[in-house]
């Protein structure tokens, strides 16, 4: 009975530890920390996952005076291109809409090889390292937090700012949405799952 009690007294502890932090990861989701961004930057990152970042990252280009854009280069295909189109990859097709939008094909740097928003950051952490000014990173407001923990990882926090896309400026609720934030926070636990594992394996 000791035993059970225990037991029952060590999960109930665990179990709102474990409420706690999930609160705080959905807060970090759905209202990330973002401050306020400069008037110029010498490049745009663009993580990949929707045209709108794109769509965003050509607008920006012009009105911050960025000198280049650094696109994500993913390996996902993109079916249906067109008719009596072959499959073309994602970043071509983010090459097409950057270029439809006034941007320079010279201004287009790509970077990495990329599958998810992990390996993005990594590599483009090779690309910063070099570099002492900031670059502007796009992506959308939910994707943020889990971003910022990433670079955070790579000790990148003094060279990025961030510029969150807003899909959703009357804040209502949608499906959509919804979808969205589930999916980041089992992305930010398994984030945090990957990096506990490392810190043990690193004491074995």
């Amino acid at each position: 009975m000791r035993f059970l009690s225990y037991f029952f007294t060590i999960f109930g502890v665990l179990s709102f530890i474990f409420f706690l932090f999930s609160l705080k990861l959905i807060e970090g989701i759905v209202f990330p920390k973002i401050e306020a961004t400069k008037d110029s930057y010498e490049g745009i990152v663009v993580l990949s996952g929707n045209t709108e970042r794109v769509l965003t990252a050509a607008r920006l280009h012009k009105s911050k005076n960025s000198e280049y854009i650094l696109l994500s280069r993913e390996n996902r295909l993109l079916e249906n291109y067109a008719y009596d189109s072959e499959s073309i990859p994602v970043y071509q097709y983010y090459i097409e809409i950057l270029i439809r939008n006034g941007v320079d094909p010279e201004d287009i740097l790509l970077f990495g090889d990329n599958k998810n928003t992990y390996d993005e950051i990594s590599s483009l952490s090779e690309l910063l390292r070099s570099k002492s000014s900031k670059i502007l990173l796009i992506t959308d407001r939910y994707h943020i937090s889990r971003v910022q923990n990433i670079i955070r990882h790579f000790d990148l926090s003094n060279k990025v700012d961030f510029y969150a896309i807003e899909k959703n400026p009357s804040e209502k609720m949608t499906k959509r949405l919804l979808q969205n934030y589930i999916l980041e926070y089992f992305k930010m636990l398994k984030f945090y799952l990957i990096q506990l594992n490392v810190d043990i394996t690193r004491f074995n």
